[in-house]
Order: structure tokens, then C-alpha cells, then sequence
């Protein structure tokens, strides 16, 4: 089972059909007569159990980036980090070569996992996401999964995990799994092949099935994720892991909108609104480093705002509720960093409300009525949504390009050297680099002078309101 360390590096792209050798499907079903199972997934909960989250970005067009994967400090590293900047490359390639008819072209690639670690020794990693561009008339889809023998540090071969001469009883089993979830597409499923079984993951309730859209399904089906049970695998399963432990899944952060609490300013009186402050801000979090800036914060009796990813909550609850604790902010800043600009009127919503939603939950509380939209990204559709929801929009005035430069003395130079009495400024605790400009960062503003304070104590103790669908860049 443990082999050299080789991975095939691979970027499926999905078009909308695919001939995979089988028989012509059926005309399509009216979509109206299904399921809304088959139509609406529930939203996405990033599983993050094994590896920190890092990510490749490009805010400056015209592709836009966001792509997150796991990083774990062991051999298999290089190679997923080599996958991920693959991806962005060839999208970007594609993107510049599209502006040579079109200097208009301009593209979005967002990319999230999941990763599952089972018992300490085995570890899976689903890759998922789409590429999108103004030339395409639909968006392609993405999947690649890796999976790890954290022991030896080894990636696995599907043929690791499955036994291949059992792959009529997997296939079965398979499709036994499909009709339950979706019952109506017995008449769908013309056939089961063992193509449907290229992207496996091995994870805590069982190997994931991945089936690329229009695989096995029509398209309006989507994705088709399916979890085979450890136990109903029997001698298919080649893991030898007898005793599998049981998932703990948490609630989702459901699509209903909720309520929307009113804003309360913030009062304090350590604030003294006569001297100078600025508010840090931190994006695309909570991480690994998001500790260890909380920890600086707290040192030096400061606070800060924290704009979170929703899928990325409820992975890191404790981190988001220490921030509560210390007086800090923590807002939504999208579901899964998806350009809003790019999005429909129910999606947007469902975007900003699914995220307050689940710092609710987390919280007790709700949050600021306020959100960072994805690459700072707006229109007069994102303003309208945020305004009937009764949110204001979070921008800022100092960028000192955390996310690109990746190197803590460019940060702090780009901070220090730019910061003015009621900046905001934008940096994301994503990066180790960051977390080690702050080291700096904080300690020099306050040794300045400077009032490190969350976003809603800046306009407060400014004279400024938070009004629904009114951008902020900073104190007035």
C-alpha cells in the first residue's frame, strides 16, 4: 500500500455533456417534476480535518483567483501546491490568450476543499470548484482528489483504497446509494461504469464518490457526491482499517434568511475619539495564524475586524468565538469567495445571509450588519441586495497587497508607510507572512499613537452611521 511519492497531476475540466462510452441517455426530464434535492444542494460547510488551508489569489484581474488547499508540512505538500498553481496558470493562459480577440475578456476561478483524516493515518482531500469566463456559455467544473498515508507520507492510487477486481460490487452498491438520493432517476441510469469511479476520497463515514456533472446524470442534476459506507464496502475496501470512527457532522448554515438584528453602536471608554485610530482588517480566515494575530491583539489591548468565510466557520468556531470574547468584530465576507458582481440577485443573498447565518449560531449573537464582498468586488445589483437585506458594505483605504507579495517586511513597509488616523486597512490572516507582519505592525501603531479598533468602533467614534448598502473604505 505505501508506494513512491508520485501523483499524476490532472485538471479535469467538465463540459456539460460527456461521451464516457455508454449508450445515448434518454431525452431529459422537465426539471419542474424533480426533486428539489436534485436541484438545490444544501449550502457548502468546508470539512477542514486534515492541512491548513493556504491559497493562491489574484485580485487584479482580469482573472480573478481563489484557490484554497490544504497544506500539512509533510512530503505530499509540493505536490498539491503544484496542482493548485497548475490550475491557476492554465486558467490565467487561457483568460490572456482570450483577450488578444477580446481585451474585455476577463475570468473567475474559485476552488474550496474538504479534507478528512481517519484515525490518524489515513487522510482524503477533495478538490471542487468552477472556472468561469465571460467567453463560455456555461462554467466548467473542476474536481481532483488526492489521498494521503500520513504515516509514510505516500500518496495513495485509487487502486490502494478499492480493489478494482470488486468493482462490480462497488458499482452496485453505488448506484443502490444514487437511488436513494435521488429516486426519481431510476430511469436515468442506464448503465453504471467504472468511470464513475475516477475521483474517490477516503474520509471518517466512508470512501466519497465524486461523478462529474452530466456523467452518470443529466447536467440539472450537478455534481453527484456520494459516500460508500466503510462496512457495506466489505472485501472491496483495501485499507484494512477495521474500526472507522463516525464523522461529527455540525448543523449547516441553511440558505432562509434570518433575521436581521439591528446595529447597535459599540461604546467604550477606553476609545478617546480625539486621538488617532485605524482599523486592522482581516480577510479569508479563520486559519492557523488567525491564533497567533488574536494573541498579538490581546497583548498590546487592541481589537480588530475579522471577515470570515463561511464555509470556513464552523471548522474554526473557537478561534471565531475567542475573537468575540476580546472585543474584536467578526463579519461575513461571502459563503465561498465567489465574485458577487458575477452572481444573481438570489445568489448574492444567499451568499450574505448563509454566512451571518452561521456567525449567528456560532456567535449567540448576530453580527454587525456588515460584510466584505469577495476581491472588494461591486455593482449596483450588490448594493441594491445589501441594502434590502440591511447591510453596509466594508471596503478599505490601505491594501498593502498581503495576499501577492507574500513577505512580511513588503507588509509592514506598505502598512506603515500608508496608514492615516481612520484608515481601514486590508490584510488577510490566511498567511504565516501576515501573522509575522503584525509581530511589527501592531506594536509600531500603537507605539505611535494609534487606537487599533474593530470597524463599527471606528465609524462610531468618528461621528459616522452604518446605513444598509452604503460602502465604507474608512472613518469619516
Amino acid at each position: 500500500m505505501k508506494r513512491k511519492f508520485s501523483l499524476l497531476l490532472l485538471v479535469v475540466f467538465v463540459v456539460a455533456f460527456s461521451a464516457c462510452g455508454a449508450a445515448a441517455p434518454p431525452a431529459a426530464p422537465n426539471p419542474d417534476t424533480l426533486p428539489d434535492a436534485a436541484l438545490e444542494p444544501p449550502p457548502y460547510n468546508a470539512t477542514i480535518e486534515y492541512g491548513e488551508p493556504d491559497l493562491i489569489t489574484d485580485n487584479s484581474g482580469p482573472l480573478f483567483a481563489y484557490i484554497r488547499y490544504p497544506q500539512a508540512g509533510d512530503d505530499t505538500d509540493g505536490a498539491i501546491a503544484e496542482w493548485a498553481d497548475n490550475l491557476y496558470q492554465n486558467a490565467k493562459e487561457e483568460i490572456e490568450e482570450r483577450q488578444k480577440a477580446d481585451d474585455s475578456a476577463e475570468g473567475e476561478i474559485n476552488i474550496q476543499f474538504d479534507s478528512y483524516l481517519v484515525d490518524d493515518k489515513y487522510a482524503g482531500i477533495v478538490e471542487n470548484g468552477v472556472f468561469m469566463g465571460s467567453h463560455m456559455a456555461h462554467p466548467l467544473d473542476i474536481v481532483q482528489t488526492f489521498n494521503i498515508d500520513v504515516g509514510s507520507g505516500a500518496m495513495l492510487e485509487n487502486s490502494d483504497i478499492l480493489d478494482s477486481r470488486q468493482n462490480e460490487n462497488i458499482l452496485s452498491l453505488l448506484y443502490d446509494k444514487l437511488l436513494i438520493m435521488y429516486p426519481e432517476a431510476d430511469e436515468l441510469l442506464y448503465g453504471m461504469y467504472e468511470n464513475y469511479l475516477s475521483h474517490i476520497a477516503i474520509s471518517g463515514d466512508g470512501i466519497i464518490v465524486i461523478i462529474e456533472r452530466g456523467l452518470a446524470l443529466p447536467t440539472f442534476f450537478g455534481e453527484l457526491r456520494v459516500t460508500l459506507p466503510y462496512d457495506e464496502l466489505g472485501e472491496a475496501l483495501r485499507l484494512g482499517e477495521e474500526t472507522i470512527p463516525e464523522a461529527e457532522n455540525g448543523p449547516g448554515a441553511g440558505s432562509e434568511p434570518g433575521p436581521v438584528i439591528p446595529y447597535i453602536p459599540p461604546q467604550s471608554s477606553e476609545i478617546d475619539p480625539s486621538k488617532p485610530m485605524a482599523a486592522l482588517t482581516f480577510d479569508d480566515g479563520p486559519s492557523g495564524h488567525t491564533g497567533r494575530i488574536l494573541d498579538l491583539l490581546e497583548a498590546y489591548g487592541c481589537r480588530a475586524t475579522f471577515c470570515v468565510i463561511g464555509n470556513l466557520a464552523e471548522s474554526r468556531q473557537e478561534t471565531i468565538k475567542r475573537a468575540s470574547e476580546m472585543g474584536c468584530e467578526v463579519i461575513g465576507h461571502s459563503w465561498d469567495h465567489r465574485s458577487l458582481t458575477k452572481l444573481s440577485e438570489q445568489d448574492i443573498r444567499t451568499e450574505i445571509l448563509d454566512t451571518q447565518n452561521v456567525l449567528q449560531s456560532i456567535l449567540g449573537r448576530a453580527p454587525t450588519p456588515m460584510y466584505r464582498p469577495p476581491y472588494g468586488a461591486y455593482n449596483d445589483t450588490v448594493k441594491k441586495v445589501s441594502a434590502e437585506l440591511g447591510y453596509g458594505i466594508l471596503l478599505w483605504s490601505v491594501d498593502p497587497l498581503d495576499w501577492k507579495t507574500r513577505n512580511a517586511a513588503s507588509v509592514y513597509s506598505a502598512i506603515i508607510g500608508s496608514i492615516k488616523d481612520r484608515s481601514i486597512v486590508l490584510s488577510h490572516d490566511l498567511y504565516g507572512t501576515t501573522a509575522d507582519a503584525m509581530e511589527r505592525v501592531i506594536p509600531e501603531l500603537v507605539s505611535q499613537g494609534y487606537q487599533l479598533v474593530t470597524v463599527s468602533e471606528l465609524l462610531y467614534y468618528t461621528g459616522d452611521t452604518l446605513d444598509a448598502g452604503r460602502i465604507y473604505t474608512k472613518g469619516i
